[in-house]
């Protein structure tokens, strides 16, 4: 009985929050001289000191176009926290970043993918210096996320063994040569875990649930990126 006890299976229930948050493709309306609203500048004079309002006007009425054929870098932010627990973990993160690259790569405007080498990451990561990493690496395009994970505290004060929360993934695509960032996109990914008697012990069933959600959440954001470059 014991045994039957204390032996638990991992359950995973992923689900969507809802529709992805990305960018949308303005409509080609945007652009019409018939609605195009007259410029009055800025009504804040200090504003000038960081972009003029000639340039302001430059960037929003700018009509993009991705380059037809172009090198996409990748830049994670933050710390995969799962990497370091175990060499089972760790070769899952490493799985998922090389399925990350097949995915970009199948798009026809992509000729190849790659992280942006370590060592040419800056220290100071403002779009400036990461514009500049970029176009040493004679990267087309720049794409910079961030994973992050939250847990339900008041869900494991009922159940210590499982856990309930969510795993989310934000990005941003970086064009080199304008500096404009053209498509954003945040996707989440809910889940619950439920410890297994292979585990270690409850942080490593928690990892594991975190990686799995992580790994669909940016599924995610690579797919709407596929479809947002085929869209031009």
């Amino acid at each position: 009985m014991i045994r039957i006890i204390t032996v638990f299976f991992v359950l995973l229930v992923m689900a969507g929050c809802g529709t992805p948050i990305s960018t949308g493709v303005r409509p080609a309306e945007y652009y019409s001289a018939d609605i195009a609203e007259p410029s009055v500048g800025s009504l804040f004079s200090a504003d000038a000191a960081v972009l003029s309002d000639e340039a302001i006007g430059r960037i929003l009425e700018f009509d993009y176009s991705p380059p037809k054929l172009g090198r996409i870098a990748l830049i994670p932010f933050g710390r995969e926290v799962w990497s370091g627990w175990s060499e089972e973990l760790s070769v899952a993160s490493d799985q998922m970043r090389a399925e990350v690259l097949e995915r970009l790569k199948s798009s026809p405007r992509v000729y190849d993918v790659s992280y942006l080498p370590s060592i040419l990451i800056p220290e100071q990561k403002s779009v400036p210096h990461l514009r500049e990493a970029a176009a040493r690496y004679q990267a087309d395009l720049l794409l910079v996320y961030r994973s992050y994970c939250r847990n339900f505290e008041r869900y494991r004060f009922f159940a210590a063994n499982r856990s309930k929360a969510y795993c989310g993934v934000e990005a941003v695509l970086l064009d080199t040569r304008t500096g404009l960032v053209p498509f954003t996109s945040v996707v989440l990914k809910t889940f619950e875990s439920q410890q297994s008697g292979t585990d270690v012990n409850f942080r490593e069933t928690v990892l594991k649930a975190q990686l799995q959600a992580t790994t669909d959440a940016l599924a995610g954001v690579v797919a709407e990126i596929v479809g947002f470059l085929g869209r031009h």
